[in-house]
């Protein structure tokens, strides 16, 4: 929250024309975009998975999820998690072998 009160404070500076910004308020400002950024990124796996798993799990929306429904929505999280982050750790892996490898 520090961080975003002073990211507003610069770009609000910054578009009234006072003050040239230093390096440690553009450090500031890029590193709580990306933490934005990274936020929206969780946010579109946690969408994803909820989508993906709700259309294979259930099939009639009711009141309430079933056992059998709630079980199938947690193992299809599980799996996705477990597959996306072999798929990251492969490429980190990959990438820190170099090229051709």
């Amino acid at each position: 929250r520090n961080c975003a009160g002073r990211a507003r404070k610069i770009r609000m500076q910054a578009a009234a024309g006072v003050g040239d910004l230093d390096r440690k308020s553009v450090k500031e400002v890029q590193s709580f975009i990306e933490h934005q950024q990274q936020i929206q990124q969780i946010q579109a796996v946690v969408g994803k998975i909820t989508e993906l798993c709700w259309e294979k799990c259930v099939s009639k929306p009711g009141k309430d999820l079933t056992e059998s429904e709630k079980n199938c929505i947690a193992n299809c999280s599980e799996r996705f998690l477990d597959t996306s982050m072999f798929v990251v750790n492969r490429i980190q892996n990959k990438h820190k072998a170099g090229p051709g490898r």
